[in-house]
């Protein structure tokens, strides 16, 4: 495995893990908490899951060197996020850590949106 397949494949794991955490902070969220906040992390789940869609498909072929440094705030802000889940944060505290974290997937997913070549010869 190269070095670049080898960055791809952990930065595809961040993004899994990014989505992972985003479903637990659905999972862990009490019945008792403001409809806004729910909405939230609802709609961080949607797409923190797209990001990690995108980028599984997308990011595996490429060479994804350049985003090491997006890749390993995604990491730490990640660990922030479970240990947070861990620590049971206020549900709108922990909301703000996973969309922070979900913002970086995105980011990273949308720094692999380069569409393929495609030649005549190959259709």
């Amino acid at each position: 495995m190269t070095t670049a397949t080898t960055a791809a494949t952990e930065m595809i794991d961040g993004l899994l893990d990014t989505y992972l955490l985003a479903l637990a902070g659905v999972d862990q969220c009490p019945d008792s908490a403001p409809a806004e906040v729910k909405a939230r992390l609802q709609a961080n789940v949607e797409r923190a899951e797209r990001a990690f869609s995108d980028a599984a498909a997308d990011g595996l072929v490429r060479d994804c060197s350049h985003l090491v440094p997006v890749v390993q705030r995604l990491f730490a802000a990640n660990r922030l996020g479970r240990q947070s889940l861990r620590d049971a944060e206020p549900i709108g505290r922990l909301a703000g850590e996973l969309e922070r974290a979900t913002c970086l997937a995105v980011e990273i997913a949308g720094e692999l949106e380069v569409p393929f070549q495609t030649s005549e010869s190959t259709l």
